[in-house]
């Protein structure tokens, strides 16, 4: 996979929006078809321009990739931000942090389902989708780990930062269950299951 600097930066708002036209439709399309079984004529095609305008603003289809990888985790970050803004209403109730986090992560895959299968597949093959997967599963322990520094009196976990990784693989684990397989029994009772251990993990009794 080569740079994921596009060929073409667009500034004016028409260009801007082909652009982004061209990458909702090969999301859809990688999410449908597969990324190696769709093309860049496909793309086109479907994006309603031209193959020659394609190639105006993306290389190839790996940068188209690479760019939708950005948004993706853009994504993460979001979350990060909004989650922060209302760290202190969750000192009433660490709970509802917990369960915020893993909701989040649940709603975020379950929104690109399909595509966060395919991006398993590429992982194995393409060394940049693997780092951007990655970069993902940190910023969730960075929010983590905020979350802990930001109430450590409140905690009975004392190593921080393995604390962090702990948890974050417990919550990653449980989402990718819930997104991912059939499960025998409902979702909620996983949740609730899994924010209750993750919160004796964490907190100590009398702090609730």
């Amino acid at each position: 996979m080569e740079s994921n600097q596009a060929t073409r930066q667009p500034k004016q708002t028409r260009s801007i929006k082909t652009k982004e036209k061209i990458r909702n439709v090969a999301y859809q399309l990688f999410c449908e078809k597969g990324y190696f079984k769709t093309t860049t004529n496909e793309i086109a095609k479907v994006a309603e321009v031209s193959i020659g305008s394609l190639y105006f603003y993306y290389r190839d289809k790996d940068m188209i990739l690479v760019e939708i990888l950005d948004r993706y985790n853009e994504s993460f970050l979001k979350v990060h931000e909004s989650m922060n803004v209302q760290l202190e209403s969750y000192r009433e109730n660490p709970k509802l942090w917990i369960m915020g986090l893993m909701e989040e992560m649940i709603k975020s895959h379950r929104a690109s389902k399909e595509f966060n299968k395919e991006l398993k597949i590429l992982s194995h093959s393409m060394p940049e989708v693997s780092a951007v997967m990655e970069k993902q599963q940190e910023t969730v322990r960075q929010m983590t780990l905020d979350y802990l520094k930001a109430f450590y009196d409140m905690l009975r976990v004392k190593d921080l930062e393995a604390a962090s990784i702990v948890v974050v693989n417990i919550m990653s684990s449980l989402v990718d269950q819930i997104v991912f397989q059939d499960n025998p029994v409902d979702d909620s009772r996983i949740i609730k299951e899994g924010v209750d251990a993750i919160h004796q993990y964490l907190i100590r009794q009398d702090s609730d």
